[in-house]
């Protein structure tokens, strides 16, 4: 027995390249839903915005992969075009980053495909009422990945060095770079790979561009 979502009657894009898989979401959507509500299917992110403009969508529940497209610019296209669209990325993907460059981006929630009927209704009433939703098996990950970046929170100069390094300068060309004197900057370095527990410089360079650093 499913419980319906606490929302008015709404119209809802959805958005997945797999159709079995859309298909069986959008039944499980109907499910819950209230009675009189529209979801449309689209496998294409181009198909999708030119609906996007006359259809008077209320919510848009994508997928995070899209081959040959980036949800990643769809997402901030939709909430710069359409301010009051709810945007919902329901995925795979379960990484820390993917999540937090998502509702960076402007998306309103994140879920797990790995989720119950209960955690869509409750990210469809908590995003249609103006709160950011994470499902629960995702939202333990998240906070520990916030916690530890607060604790590892690296300086605008030691930014700056650790952007210079993994571009592949050296630590004396660096320092005629920044006007300071090659020291300095082993001793940023050396505090730099303390803070992120890092013990060589090609994981220093891996950790930059992991973390879109550059």
């Amino acid at each position: 027995m499913y419980t319906s979502v606490e929302i008015p009657v709404t119209k809802i894009m959805l958005l997945d390249d797999h159709v079995l898989v859309a298909e069986g979401f959008k039944q499980l959507l109907l499910k819950i839903v209230p009675q009189g509500s529209v979801i449309d299917i689209f496998s294409s992110i181009d198909r999708a915005k030119e609906s996007l403009q006359t259809g008077e969508y209320r919510v848009v529940i994508t997928d995070l992969i899209m081959p040959g497209q980036s949800v990643m610019n769809f997402i901030p296209f939709c909430r710069k075009s359409y301010a009051d669209i709810i945007i919902l990325v329901v995925s795979s993907v379960m990484d820390t980053t993917s999540i937090r460059s998502c509702l960076a981006a402007g998306a309103n929630g994140y879920v797990s495909k790995a989720v119950d009927a209960r955690e869509i209704k409750l990210a469809l009433e908590y995003t249609y009422n103006g709160r950011k939703f994470v499902s629960s098996d995702l939202s333990g990950k998240l906070a520990d990945s916030i916690l530890s970046l607060e604790s590892t929170t690296l300086t605008s100069k030691e930014l700056e060095i650790i952007r210079l390094i993994a571009a592949g300068h050296k630590t004396k060309n660096v320092a005629e770079m920044l006007f300071v004197s090659p020291i300095t900057i082993m001793t940023h370095k050396r505090n730099i790979m303390r803070k992120l527990n890092l013990h060589s410089a090609t994981e220093l360079v891996k950790y930059v561009f992991e973390n879109n650093l550059v």
